[in-house]
């Protein structure tokens, strides 16, 4: 991300624009980040949970691999920046852990810190917000559970010696658990909520932005290849029609949360705004 960002003006020159981060997360959630903040005056605040879960969860694991095993345990090692009291901070993955309820079949979900979520908009947002976060939404139990193989050292990767081999912890991880919450078939649910509070017209004022999607049977495609892939499609279209700067540019200024919205609803992907 930030390699890229230093390649900026060089884009520029190309007549290129590279949008990094496009997908569900980091990238569709940090589009609705800036759609939440566009519905008050002086937004203070912006909370985001979003997550890719089953549609019917499993035990043990009530888990289903929607993407590469890497991103799952890259994004769960590590820290956060998160902005707090206005300020750049780090947060430990797995830590923060709260409940959030969702109308059924969805239900009780837990939320916690993983790492990245949010790519440039901690910096980018410095100075105007006081406090952006971004959680991981999960079912019950899997917070525990990961953070277990997390303080075990599962996730390392550093090789360590076993039986006079070198092996990464992380990558034994990977064999053991991929044959287990891996599907060939996979009916998913992706659900974000972002919440702004803040100001309008001299008075607090809050909003909130819910966002519910699911396997497309008609299509085959599950719901995180359509908002990963939809999102970038997004972008890809308003950079070929001139409708982004050239050159690197955050994926929370390349457009409007308004306009991102507009287009995810045109695909079908339902998106609810409620203010106060």
């Amino acid at each position: 991300m930030w390699q890229q960002r230093a390649c900026s003006d060089e884009a520029a020159a190309a007549g290129v624009t590279v949008v990094p981060d496009g997908g569900m997360g980091p990238g569709l959630n940090v589009s609705l980040a800036t759609c939440v903040m566009s519905l008050l005056e002086k937004p203070r605040a912006v909370r985001i949970w979003d997550g890719g879960l089953p549609q019917d969860p499993q035990p043990p694991w009530n888990y289903e691999s929607t993407f590469a095993m890497g991103g799952l345990t890259n994004e769960y090692d590590g820290d956060a920046t998160f902005l707090r009291d206005g300020r750049l901070v780090p947060v430990a993955c797995f830590s923060d852990l709260e409940v959030l309820d969702f109308e059924p079949p969805i239900g009780r979900l837990k939320a916690f810190v993983t790492s990245g979520g949010l790519s440039t908009s901690p910096w980018t947002f410095e100075g105007t917000l006081q406090r952006l976060e971004n959680k991981t939404l999960r079912y019950p139990g899997h917070c525990a559970q990961f953070k277990a193989f997390s303080d075990l050292g599962m996730l390392g990767l550093d090789p360590i010696r076993v039986n006079g081999s070198r092996v990464a912890p992380r990558e034994v991880l990977h064999a053991l658990l991929q044959p287990r919450i891996g599907r060939d078939l996979i009916r998913d649910v992706c659900v974000m909520r972002v919440a702004c509070i803040g100001e309008t017209n001299g008075q607090p004022a809050s909003a909130t932005v819910d966002l519910i999607d699911r396997y497309d049977k008609a299509t085959g495609f599950t719901a995180m290849q359509r908002l990963t892939g939809w999102h970038a499609a997004i972008m890809l279209i308003a950079a070929v029609n001139g409708r982004t700067a050239r050159g690197v540019v955050p994926v929370e200024l390349a457009l409007s949360g308004r306009t991102v919205v507009e287009e995810c609803r045109r695909r079908g992907i339902a998106i609810t705004e409620r203010q106060g």
